[in-house]
């Protein structure tokens, strides 16, 4: 390979950066860079009818590999198994069952998924821990025993499928309120609870030997406190966070990449810059950068700036990768792809990581002769609609010859919840209210969180809270709710029956409390 090959062997493009070069045969012609990105998400096309997000399709995704002339390393997010029916993420619900073995199968699920579509590599699991319990993320604890044994776990699920597993959001998430997506985030804690938590979970991953770390646009001021411009470097620039600490001290030895090139956390306004900064830093590979930074990076090796060891280390992490997966598809070291199992699988874990959290005044399992009227308050992210989770939930009951109806805060109809005198109203007229809650976080004033507020004015003896947001709702907002219970999943057909099945006695919920009290003092 050229000096210019081996450099681009170190890029991992989307679909839209493709497009913008011509398309596949044109642009792996110019091209020929290491890997792609596959997302399954909504396509955004442009008036000629191409990709200009990060989607694409499966089709299209092997006509890149026809076209590349090199294998590439392909990477999603995430995938499904072709006649996957279930579409609902059950890793909140380990964090309530802890069930290790479930973690594993979820693993293996994923592993499934993604080589269903003949994706190498997961950029996942996320590692990180909700110690801001207003954080934007998808952790399901805020204990590092818990994260490192259950993603310990799911990592040799991934990884026994042959595909290679990527922990993240280093050096993590969960200390501080901002959204990497839109301004550079940072991890708060001092370095010696930073490794007691954060360390400590990196190196049971690394133990597992798990293939790939991502690194994100978030300081860690305990370790790397060298102000540029007024703020401390994010990972994704630092090399004392990337190499000295990631590399070095922690001693990992797979492959690095970084987060997305293009997120507002470290965009400064000149992509290849930023690319060749993060290269500099010790990355290994680049995620969603613009390919005229391999020309910069070329130059600025031949000219010693960037060292040859430099790109000799990510090369030999790179390859470490590729030989653990193509040995893998030599030998079909891998389950074959079945639909039936991962839909049955992920509602069981789901099922077992439902949780009555409380039930302090014995109102459960409910008596349906007593409650022949039920008021369902959607107290859920929607724009004015009732959500299909709602309205799930009234049908399910209904099923079942119990009466329900839905209503929300919509100012403009008959159908307020939010006001005492509206409450005094719905009381009279309805034997239960359910609160029916979903919502990721509450940082903002809207109709599902007014209706929080709203929740505290009913009586609490006929009144049921059913979350199926943050798992920190219920200390953060709901401290005195005598009945509470934590779905620790999103509302399904399916998930929806077990929750109606677990309120009138007919199964037990069997998951347990996910908070856990974290002695991390921020």
């Amino acid at each position: 390979m050229t000096l210019r090959e081996k450099i681009l062997k170190t890029f991992i493009v989307t679909i839209r950066e493709i497009n913008t070069h011509g398309g596949p045969e044109e642009f792996f012609e110019k091209y020929p860079v290491g890997g792609i990105y596959y997302s399954e998400g909504e396509l955004l096309l442009d008036e000629n009818g191409l990709e200009k997000g990060t989607a694409t399709t499966f089709e299209k995704l092997n006509e890149c590999k026809k076209y590349s002339p090199r294998k590439l390393l392909v990477c999603a997010d995430g995938a499904k198994v072709r006649g996957q029916n279930v579409k609902i993420n059950p890793k909140p619900s380990l964090g309530a069952s802890v069930n290790l073995e479930d973690a594993y199968q979820l693993g293996k699920i994923i592993g499934m998924q993604m080589n269903d579509k003949g994706i190498d590599w997961v950029l996942g699991p996320s590692i990180d821990m909700c110690l801001d319990h207003q954080m934007y993320l998808e952790a399901i604890s805020d204990d590092p025993k818990i994260i490192g044994a259950v993603y310990r776990r799911m990592v040799k699920g991934i990884q026994d499928q042959g595909v290679c597993a990527t922990v993240k959001h280093f050096p993590g998430l969960g200390t501080d309120f901002v959204n990497m997506h839109m301004a550079p985030g940072a991890n708060t804690l001092p370095f010696a609870k930073w490794m007691d938590t954060y360390g400590y979970t990196y190196k049971e991953m690394f133990e597992e030997g798990v293939m790939s770390v991502m690194t994100t646009h978030v300081s860690l001021k305990s370790y790397d406190n060298e102000l540029t411009d007024g703020y401390y470097p994010i990972a994704t620039y630092s090399k004392k966070l990337t190499t000295d600490l990631l590399k070095g001290e922690l001693g990992f030895e797979g492959a690095v990449v970084t987060d997305a090139l293009i997120m507002g956390g470290m965009a400064t306004g000149n992509l290849i810059a930023e690319t060749v900064q993060a290269f500099k830093a010790g990355a290994d590979l680049l995620l969603w950068p613009p390919v005229e930074a391999a020309e910069r990076i070329e130059k600025l090796i031949l000219s010693g700036e960037i060292p040859m060891s430099r790109l000799e280390d990510a090369l030999a992490r790179i390859e470490k990768m590729e030989k653990f997966r193509n040995k893998a598809l030599k030998d079909h070291a891998y389950d074959d792809p079945d639909p039936q199992y991962v839909d049955k699988t992920i509602l069981e874990i789901a099922r077992r990581g439902i949780c009555q959290l409380r039930n302090d005044i014995g109102l459960l399992p409910l008596n349906k002769e007593k409650y022949q009227k039920i008021l369902i308050v959607d107290a859920s992210e929607t724009d004015g609609a009732i959500s299909s989770g709602a309205e799930m939930l009234r049908q399910e009951f209904a099923d079942r010859g119990m009466k329900a109806d839905v209503k929300r805060d919509i100012y403009d109809v008959p159908s307020r919840v939010c006001w005492q005198a509206d409450v005094d109203k719905l009381q009279e007229a309805y034997d239960l209210v359910i609160f029916n809650l979903m919502a990721p976080f509450v940082a903002e004033w809207s109709v599902a969180h007014m209706l929080i507020w709203a929740s505290h004015l009913f009586d609490k003896s006929k009144k049921i809270i059913v979350n199926y947001g943050s798992p920190y709702f219920a200390v953060d907002y709901f401290p005195e709710d005598p009945t509470y219970i934590e779905m620790n999943c999103r509302p399904v057909k399916e998930t929806v029956k077990m929750l109606v099945d677990g309120l009138l006695g007919e199964t037990v919920f069997t998951g347990k409390s996910v908070l856990h009290k974290s002695s991390i003092s921020l």
